[in-house]
């Protein structure tokens, strides 16, 4: 095909199918900067449905966990949250 055919023929095949993988290429880049977005908005589990206690479980207590965040935050469950705590989302540090 030549410039002269698709100027006769706005609505080529190639046209069309270069259309369609900007457009896939456009919804995939929105889908994934959604995707960071709503997993940056995430809800943290409330101390009650975390199972949430102010004292240490069989040596298991907030201060020795992954998702700890010193001096008294965590990344799962709502602050406050005492170093010496303990929910049932524990994760032990490696």
């Amino acid at each position: 095909m030549n410039d002269k055919t698709e100027e006769t023929h706005p609505l080529s095949r190639r046209r069309l199918l270069r259309s369609g993988a900007y457009a896939v290429g456009a919804a995939a880049i929105v889908g994934i900067a959604a995707t960071g977005a709503s997993a940056q908005v995430a809800k943290k589990a409330s101390q009650r449905d975390a199972g949430y206690q102010e004292s240490p479980n069989a040596g298991k207590s907030c201060s020795s966990c992954r998702q700890f965040l010193p001096p008294s935050s965590c990344t799962t469950v709502e602050s406050p949250i005492n170093p010496n705590g303990y929910c049932r989302l524990y994760a032990k540090k490696a």
